[in-house]
C-alpha cells in the first residue's frame, strides 16, 4: 500500500493504519482503545492523537474548521464572515477574550471533498471503477436504469459549463474521467430522547457502479452541521462546498492511476435530495406546513375551517371550502396531469425579489405567497436546474409519510381528523389483529428478507422505512385482505401496491413512467373521493 505522495508504507504504519481502522469499524472509544497495548504488548500501538495525527500526513487529507454559532442558527462564513454575533438569535461568536485570543465558541468541522476524489484517481482500483460513467453505461432510449438515463444529466450533455454566469470552453461530462456528483442532507436524533438533531452532509460518486457507489467505503461525509437545534441558514453550512463545487468545474490536477497519465480533473453536482424539511433549508423555501409548499408546482394549500393550527393541506378539490368559495379568485380544482408547475426563471425571480424587498414585512407576505424565503446559494451552480434536480426522496415520501399516514386514517389518529363521509376505519379490536399477525408472520420469514416485523399496532415507534417498505409489499396485502367493511379501500390499497412494485424495479421503460403517473392521479383522486 502506498501513501497520497506515492511512497510505499512502513510496516509500523500499516500496524497503526490497521489499529486504527479496527477502532473507526468498530466503534471502539479512546480509553478502550489505550488498553490494546497491555492486550497485545509485542505490537507497538500508538495511542490515538498519534494515530490521528500520522494518518492526516499520510493521507494529505485536513479537515477544516468554521466558527458556527452556538445554537447552530449559521456558520460564520460567506456573508457572515465578519459577524461577531449571529444574525439570527445574537448570540456571541466568541468566548470572552483572554490574553489576546478570541476563541469561538463553536466549531463546525468540514472535509474537503476533492482531494478524496483526487486520491480515488490516484489508486488504481478505484480508478478502474470509475470507468463506469464513461466507458461502460450505455444508454438505451426509453430506458431508465441508472442516473445517467434520466432527463437531468442527459440535458446537460453538449451544454458549455457556465460559471459567475460566463461560458467557458468546455462542456458539461465532456470527458469520459469528469464524475457527476450527488448531495444528500438530512435531520437525524443521535440520542434517544429526540430532542437534539444533527444535519451530516454526504457526497456520493456517481461514477462508480450503482451495485458500490451507495456503499459506506464509497460515500464521502462533507461534515455534520453540529446541532442541537436545526440550522437557520444551511446555506452557510454548504459554503465551503460550494466553493469546492466551482473549483471543480474549472478544474484540478490529478493522476490517473490505471491509465498512468496527468489529466484536468472536473467534476458536477447534478442531484440534491432528502427528506422535505432538508430541501427546503438547501432550496431556501417555507417548506410542507406553507401556505405554497410543493417545490415543485404552485398548488396552494388551505386550512382546516374552525380550527387553530397552522397547517395547511393541499387537496385537488377544495371546491367547499369556506375561503375558496368566498372567492372568486382561488382554485376551484387542480388537474393532476396539469399542475401549475414551477420554473427555474420564475423561481429565481421570485427569490430575488423576496430578498430585495424595501421591508421584513413585505419579504414576509412575498415568501408566504412563493413559498421562497430568498436566492439559495446552490443556485449558483448551473449543473443544476431549479427545482428538477431536487427531486423528492422515495424513502421519505412513501416509506416515512404516504404509508404510515394512510395507515392514521384506517385506526382514525390522523391528526384529528374524522373519517368523513366514508366509513373506511378499522375497530381497534381487528387493527390490533392486524398487528399481533404481522409480527407473528416474522417467526416464519428469513431474515435474508429484512429485520423482524414489530407489532405495528402496539410498537409503532419501532417500525422504521425499512419495516415499512416491507409490510406494504408483502405483509398487508394479505392481512389486510377481506378486512376492510368495503372491499373497495383494500382494491385501493393494493393498486397502490402495484404501482410502488413498479418504482422499485431495478429497471424501468418511459411507458412503465407513463403507468406510474396515470395510475397515481387515479389513486389519489380516488383517495380524495
Amino acid at each position: 500500500m502506498k501513501c497520497l505522495a506515492g511512497k510505499r508504507l512502513s510496516s509500523a504504519d500499516m500496524t497503526m493504519l490497521r489499529a486504527y481502522a479496527y477502532k473507526i469499524d468498530t466503534h471502539t472509544t479512546d480509553s478502550a482503545f489505550k488498553k490494546l497495548s497491555f492486550v497485545f504488548p509485542q505490537e507497538e500501538i500508538p495511542t490515538v492523537d498519534v494515530c490521528r495525527t500520522r494518518l492526516r500526513f499520510l493521507s494529505g487529507l485536513k479537515p477544516e474548521k468554521y466558527h458556527c454559532c452556538i445554537n447552530s442558527c449559521c456558520c460564520f462564513v460567506g456573508p457572515h464572515g465578519d459577524c461577531d454575533k449571529c444574525p439570527y438569535c445574537g448570540e456571541e461568536r466568541y468566548l470572552q477574550e483572554r490574553k489576546g485570543r478570541k476563541k469561538p465558541r463553536k466549531c463546525f468541522t468540514y472535509l474537503p471533498f476533492i482531494p478524496r476524489l483526487v486520491a480515488m484517481y490516484a489508486n488504481v482500483e478505484k480508478a478502474q471503477e470509475m470507468r463506469y460513467r464513461g466507458f461502460e453505461h450505455e444508454h438505451i432510449p426509453g430506458e431508465i436504469k441508472d442516473v445517467f438515463d434520466s432527463h437531468i444529466y442527459r440535458s446537460l450533455l453538449g451544454k458549455k459549463v457556465i460559471i459567475d454566469d460566463k461560458e467557458v470552453s468546455h462542456e458539461y461530462f465532456s470527458s469520459p474521467r469528469d464524475i457527476a456528483l450527488g448531495l444528500s442532507t438530512d435531520g437525524f436524533a443521535p440520542f434517544k430522547r429526540r430532542k437534539s438533531t444533527a444535519w451530516p452532509l454526504l457526497l456520493f460518486n456517481y461514477n462508480l457502479p450503482p451495485e458500490t457507489r451507495f456503499q459506506k467505503g464509497n460515500s464521502i461525509s462533507l461534515g455534520a452541521v453540529p446541532g442541537h437545534k436545526k440550522p437557520l441558514d444551511m446555506d452557510s453550512f454548504a459554503w465551503p462546498a460550494l466553493v469546492e463545487f466551482l473549483r471543480l468545474q474549472i478544474g484540478v490536477r490529478a493522476y490517473d492511476a490505471q491509465a498512468a497519465e496527468l489529466f484536468l480533473l472536473r467534476g458536477y453536482l447534478i442531484l440534491v435530495f432528502g427528506d422535505i424539511p432538508a430541501m427546503s433549508m438547501l432550496m431556501r423555501m417555507t417548506g410542507h406546513n406553507g401556505f405554497s409548499p410543493c417545490r415543485m408546482c404552485k398548488i396552494l394549500g388551505v386550512r382546516v375551517p374552525g380550527i387553530q393550527a397552522t397547517t395547511h393541506y393541499v387537496p385537488l378539490d377544495r371546491s367547499k371550502h369556506p375561503s375558496v368559495r368566498n372567492s372568486q379568485n382561488e382554485v376551484a380544482r387542480y388537474d393532476p396531469a396539469a399542475l401549475p408547475l414551477r420554473t427555474e426563471a420564475e423561481m429565481l425571480h421570485q427569490a430575488q425579489e423576496v430578498q430585495d424587498a424595501p421591508s421584513d414585512a413585505e419579504a414576509t407576505r412575498l415568501s408566504k405567497a412563493y413559498g421562497i424565503k430568498g436566492v439559495p446559494a446552490l443556485s449558483y451552480l448551473k449543473s443544476l436546474t431549479f427545482p428538477l434536480s431536487f427531486p423528492y426522496d422515495f424513502m421519505h415520501l412513501i416509506w416515512e409519510n404516504c404509508i404510515p399516514n394512510l395507515i392514521l386514517h384506517w385506526t382514525g389518529e390522523f391528526k384529528g381528523l374524522d373519517d368523513g363521509v366514508e366509513d373506511y376505519q378499522f375497530s381497534k379490536q381487528v387493527w390490533e389483529a392486524i398487528g399481533t399477525g404481522t409480527a407473528a408472520a416474522g417467526s416464519t420469514i428469513p431474515s435474508a428478507f429484512g429485520a423482524r416485523p414489530p407489532n405495528i399496532a402496539t410498537n409503532k415507534s419501532a417500525c422504521t422505512a425499512e419495516s415499512w417498505s416491507f409490510w406494504t409489499l408483502f405483509i398487508g396485502p394479505v392481512l389486510l385482505r377481506r378486512r376492510f367493511r368495503k372491499q373497495k379501500y383494500y382494491h385501493h390499497f393494493v393498486e397502490l401496491v402495484a404501482l410502488l412494485n413498479i418504482c422499485l424495479q431495478f429497471e424501468i421503460t418511459t411507458e412503465e413512467v407513463q403507468t406510474i403517473r396515470e395510475g397515481m392521479i387515479k389513486w389519489v383522486k380516488q383517495y380524495e373521493r
